[in-house]
């Protein structure tokens, strides 16, 4: 069972309040989109929820089978997907998975890596360095990263943005298989499409 609870949180850039008393709660399964006109916080409040960003005010609290996760470990049970993170272009989407499973003390399982490369459409690109890949196919990468250790927390921001029709099948697929192993999905969206995907919805900026 995982729970994910954000109360009061806000967020002030330069003056600006960019998110003011915001609440967020999500249970085992639970797809909840986080809403709003461009500009509103949708990728700050998912940056806040993800533990990358901290927040002026308000607390977030994540807990995995009954086990509070401390807020500087938090992290490392979160795949985040957003078209501004940055990965190492000069590695390939093999050595890109066997890395991160290394930095987490965790042996590398090659099967494991390819089944997750089958998974979201990079099987026939596992050894070509990531510089290499179209910005669709790169996001694809930075989907693997996020599903590969199947975090008890999955937060998207914008995911589909650079992606073909197929790819957003795949995305679609991994949101399912998140609520099917009992994790959480955060969807920071304006699309219609994704919005459909959600059993619940926060509104930020409104």
């Amino acid at each position: 069972m995982t729970t994910l609870t954000g109360t009061g949180l806000a967020k002030t850039f330069r003056y600006r309040h960019v998110l003011s008393g915001v609440a967020v709660h999500a249970n085992s399964g639970d797809v909840v989109g986080i809403v709003g006109p461009n500009g509103s916080g949708k990728s700050t409040l998912a940056r806040i929820l993800a533990g990358v960003l901290r927040p002026d005010q308000g607390s977030v609290a994540l807990t995995i089978d009954g086990r509070d996760i401390p807020t500087q470990d938090r992290p490392f049970h979160v795949g985040l997907v957003a078209p501004y993170l940055a990965i190492y272009d000069e590695f390939t989407p093999v050595e890109l998975l066997a890395l991160q499973r290394q930095l987490h003390g965790e042996s590398v399982d090659h099967e494991r890596i390819l089944q997750t490369l089958e998974d979201v459409g990079l099987a026939d690109r596992r050894n070509d360095a990531v510089r290499t890949l179209s910005s669709g196919l790169r996001q694809r990468a930075v989907l693997a990263l996020a599903v590969h250790r199947e975090p008890a927390l999955l937060i998207f921001d914008e995911p589909t943005i650079t992606l073909d029709a197929a790819g957003v099948s795949i995305v679609h697929a991994q949101i399912q298989r998140q609520q099917s192993r009992g994790g959480i999905t955060i969807l920071a969206t304006n699309d219609d499409r994704e919005r459909s995907w959600c059993t619940d919805a926060v509104a930020v900026g409104c």
